[in-house]
């Protein structure tokens, strides 16, 4: 059954299950026999052949949901332990709920570096869920709610959160994080295929995927060419993707890219607590322009941002 998206629902009635998949990878599964659904702990990582597998009634996935038919993947998350989640689906949920709060950058700022920064991150959810729950129910201005949000942070991490950085990694860095540098393409005939893709990776940079997600995407979605001759060449290149794969950005887009970026840098520029947040937009445009003027020089034409 197909949803949103990209999103399918189907049923493996061998093992009593239902899968949710997007774009054929794997991402949440029920068990009929429990009655509990889970995010699948390698999800957007492999890949399936929905073909294999029975047709879901709407009935039957609605009834699984508890009533509800989902209509967003955040119907799937909420219905998962929180402990199961990453940081960007627990950012999902509390900006889908708490958009009155959220939507302030410097709360969403400490909200993502909290949730981020801490060791039992779903305990940590369910504290900010509480006191976002509370201030909506009482009416708190976001003045107050900074303060507790900061308050929270202390409390937890034991230092000032606001004080640090948004790091980015010079070089590269295997776990979760985007890899960007130049690039150019050796054959037009795959550009998934990373031995068609010349990478320069000695001016490479890294940033944590979730730092990308709450900072970057906007701009990055925004000024993806689909039409591009390198991302036509891909798997999936009718948008942006996250699972390994290179989206190509001309320099021109690029250069598109950080004039967005510095006009939201004078938007944030009069409220001191949104420092944190330009330094790392700052830093973020300086590389850019470095990475084009050097790949420039070297024949590479094209910057590349790979997710995890």
């Amino acid at each position: 059954m197909k949803l949103f998206n990209g999103f399918e629902a189907i049923k493996f009635y061998e093992e009593n299950m239902i899968f949710v998949t997007c774009n054929r990878y794997l991402y949440y599964i029920y068990n009929i026999n429990s009655g509990r659904w889970m995010k699948y702990q390698n999800a957007g990582n492999d890949l399936i052949s929905v073909e294999r597998y029975e047709e879901i009634s709407r009935d039957e996935l609605s009834n699984a949901m508890h009533g509800v038919f989902p209509k967003k993947e955040t119907d799937f998350m909420r219905l998962c332990h929180p402990s199961q989640l990453c940081v960007r689906d627990m950012l999902d949920i509390l900006k889908e709920d708490y958009m009155k709060y959220m939507s302030d950058s410097s709360i969403n700022y400490l909200v993502h570096n909290l949730l981020r920064e801490s060791v039992t991150r779903h305990k940590t959810f369910e504290k900010i869920v509480k006191l976002l729950s509370d201030a909506d129910a009482t009416c708190t201005n976001k003045e107050n709610v900074l303060e507790q949000i900061s308050a929270l942070n202390q409390d937890i991490l034991g230092r000032d959160v606001l004080g640090e950085q948004i790091e980015i990694v010079d070089g590269h860095d295997s776990s979760s994080y985007f890899w960007i540098m130049p690039v150019r393409v050796i054959d037009y005939s795959d550009t998934e295929n990373s031995d068609n893709v010349a990478e320069m990776r000695s001016i490479e940079i890294s940033i944590e995927e979730d730092i990308v997600a709450q900072y970057l995407t906007p701009y990055l979605y925004k000024h993806f060419d689909a039409e591009l001759e390198a991302n036509k060449k891909r798997a999936y290149a009718s948008d942006f993707e996250w699972n390994l794969t290179y989206n190509f950005f001309t320099f021109d887009s690029v250069k598109a890219i950080v004039k967005d970026i510095n006009k939201t840098i004078e938007e944030l520029s009069s409220e001191s607590e949104n420092e944190p947040l330009i330094s790392f937009y700052r830093r973020f445009i300086y590389r850019m322009e470095y990475m084009m003027t050097v790949g420039k020089e070297n024949g590479y034409d094209l910057i590349s941002f790979m997710g995890p």
